[in-house]
């Protein structure tokens, strides 16, 4: 992975410098729409006047006002003179900025500002907070610094500096807000000018920043470390400060050598040259590959094994590939468009553009400042993803026979199907219980198999969850009356699995005579899913109780109330509950006078059932996603069309709408 990291920066840097490398992403619209803004605090000296304007953000506005991460870690003082936020410009930027100039025409406009337009709340105060935007004189606000300090003090004296900046950070917003008719949202980013000219852009300005991050980086090398990447003893550290990715902790002895912090530089050593090179991977990485699978943020780093003329556009092109597994839009129409459409754009850059690269994918949560790894699945092959895009499309079209459009609509047809069919507990809407999905992610891509018993238990669960309406899952917010769509999604997951070759096929290639179901429809779908003879007799047992379910609905003013499902037992269906069930059902086919509109339903669901009374396979979470997957066909299955004059047994039952 961090090979792949320093590859990819030497890549980026040959045509361009670590510094616009490491220029921030900036959206020009919100997730709404509406435009973005600059604003600009114009320090007018000759006037003693500041004055506020915008400016509309577009695609080169980052790298003109040159917006960086913050320097260091978030109790490091801050000097930069452009943020996303304003509390950091009307306070402590300038003062910082003003301690790395030397003598000169800036360092006097800076110390003239802070005279003219700071207040200077004393020597005691955090550096920090010591210097605030007089918000009374600059614009003519009814509280002065000292005023809003001594509220502040009352309500909390050891934060009180601190939350005197947020305070006037946040009325200055509002001014904004009041001034120039946006909202909140718009204003995107906060600079600073000197009489009209942007402070970024001070040719002084981007020089500090250059002899700043050249200086971290001497300050931290030491004379005879070798580098662990390229073998270069030049300028090498340990002291990986500035990466924002944490590869590995460094602030724990037990992962040092010997358990010693200082040891460090035995663990792992770069020099400057991979340094740099992995600092410009990061910041592309976080700007152009992310994306985000299922609940998870994910880098997408390609490692470029064979290939010319690489650049940044090259490196997009490769990861972009495969976005219509990892993402697929649900409108069917561009479900169609997409059919093979990683596999000719795969092909493309292998043969055409003559590329050879591999895939890694760096699962992670963003903490502060920092970005804590959740896992990593390395060198995998971009051509695994043409085999999950075939195997979806393969489901599909087996499924499309016997359901509507209408149903798919609800259907997930990509990788975040895989999150849905595991039960993943959250803390503050995030997963916490993450390592099981993360593991069979791998398995996918490594083209593992996947253990059946473990596949059955999460779909079980997720579908008690469901049930029972049980908070705090990644599944507890699905509609309960949309139960038989979470069943389906289910089936469409297990075929899924069987096409890409993850999970074996119980029954293995026994010869099931379906003949005896005398429901064309029925004994198509059996066909096409080769079910074993008793997943057969499970499966019919729920057709069978989906058929009562509609008649119980049909009377229901709701037309979704089905008490028969009560008679299921959620926690798993074994051998000796399912007998008992197949009693109990037949009875209640007699009690809503239905039983001879599925007789022969009935009949091969007995059939099935006594054969295999002495050979029973299936344990009990396979017995109850089998008997919900017949409940799932019955309610959802297409309703049949008849010719004039012909009558077929749906016309003796309620068809349903998608529902529980």
């Amino acid at each position: 992975m961090l090979e792949a990291m320093i590859d990819m920066g030497r890549t980026l840097l040959r045509d361009s410098d670590l510094l616009s490398e490491k220029v921030k992403k900036l959206d020009s619209v919100t997730p709404k729409g509406e435009k973005r803004y600059v604003v600009k605090f114009n320090f007018c000296l000759e006037e003693k006047r500041l004055e506020m304007d915008i400016e509309e953000i577009g695609s080169q506005t980052a790298a003109k006002y040159v917006l960086l991460d913050r320097e260091g870690g978030p109790n490091n003082p801050q000097w930069y003179i452009t943020f996303e936020k304003c509390d950091s410009l009307i306070s402590q930027s300038l003062p910082n900025f003003l301690k790395k100039l030397e003598e000169g025409i800036l360092r006097k406009q800076i110390s003239e500002i802070l005279q003219t337009f700071f207040k200077d709340l004393g020597v005691d105060v955090d550096c920090k907070y010591r210097y605030v935007l007089d918000i009374q004189k600059c614009f003519g606000y009814s509280q002065s610094v000292e005023d809003i300090l001594k509220v502040e003090k009352k309500i909390n004296e050891k934060n009180a500096c601190k939350n005197v900046v947020l305070s006037i950070a946040a009325e200055i917003v509002k001014l904004c807000i009041k001034k120039f008719e946006i909202r909140k949202e718009q204003a995107g980013l906060f600079t600073i000018l000197i009489d009209g000219i942007a402070l970024a852009q001070h040719p002084l300005y981007k020089k500090i920043i250059g002899q700043s991050l050249a200086e971290r980086m001497v300050d931290g090398s030491v004379m005879g470390l070798v580098c662990s990447c390229c073998g270069s003893d030049e300028g090498c550290t340990s002291d990986l400060r500035d990466i924002s990715i944490k590869y590995y902790t460094t602030n724990q002895c037990i992962f040092a050598h010997k358990l010693n912090h200082k040891n460090y530089d035995k663990n792992f050593v770069l020099c400057k040259t991979c340094y740099e090179s992995l600092l410009a991977a990061e910041k592309f990485v976080k700007k152009e590959l992310r994306s985000r699978i299922a609940d998870f943020d994910t880098y997408i780093i390609p490692h470029v094994l064979h290939g010319r003329n690489i650049n940044g556009p090259v490196l997009k092109k490769l990861v972009r590939a495969i976005d219509p597994v990892i993402d697929r839009s649900r409108n069917l129409e561009e479900i169609q468009q997409f059919k093979n459409t990683v596999a000719n754009w795969l092909d493309k850059i292998n043969k055409e553009d003559g590329y050879s690269y591999l895939l890694n994918f760096l699962f992670y949560r963003q903490l502060n400042q920092a970005t804590k790894i959740q896992k990593m699945i390395k060198d995998v092959q971009p051509s695994v993803f043409a085999l999950i895009d075939r195997s979806l499309s393969q489901a599909r079209e087996l499924f499309e026979p016997f359901f509507t459009e209408k149903t798919y609509l609800h259907l997930r047809r990509d990788l975040k199907m895989i999150y849905y069919m595991h039960p993943i507990k959250l803390q503050d809407g995030n997963p916490a219980q993450y390592q099981r999905i993360l593991n069979v992610y791998e398995s996918l891509f490594y083209r593992r198999f996947l253990q059946t018993d473990q596949i059955f238990r999460n779909i079980a669960e997720v579908l008690r969850i469901i049930w029972r309406q049980r908070a705090g899952y990644n599944v507890s917010f699905t509609d309960p009356q949309y139960f038989a769509i979470k069943v389906l999604e289910a089936m469409f997951y297990l075929v899924f699995l069987q096409k890409f070759g993850a999970l074996e096929r119980k029954g293995g290639d026994q010869m099931v005579d379906y003949s005896i179901v005398a429901n064309d429809e029925l004994r198509n779908y059996l066909d096409a899913m080769k079910y074993s003879e008793t997943q057969t007799a499970v499966f019919l047992l729920g057709v069978l109780i989906g058929s009562i379910g509609r008649e119980q609905s049909s009377r229901s003013e709701e037309g979704t109330y089905k008490p028969v499902l009560n008679k299921i037992n959620f926690n798993g269906m074994d051998q000796t509950r399912m007998m008992k069930l197949s009693v109990d059902i037949f009875n209640k086919l007699r009690q809503e006078k239905i039983l001879r509109f599925v007789e022969n339903i009935h009949y091969a669901h007995m059939y099935w059932m006594s054969r295999n009374r002495d050979s029973w396979d299936l344990n009990k979470d396979e017995g109850l996603f089998y008997l919900l997957a017949g409940y799932s066909f019955q309610t959802l299955k297409k309703k049949k069309k008849k010719e004039e004059g012909e009558s077929t047994d749906e016309d003796n039952e309620r068809t349903d709408t998608v529902s529980i």
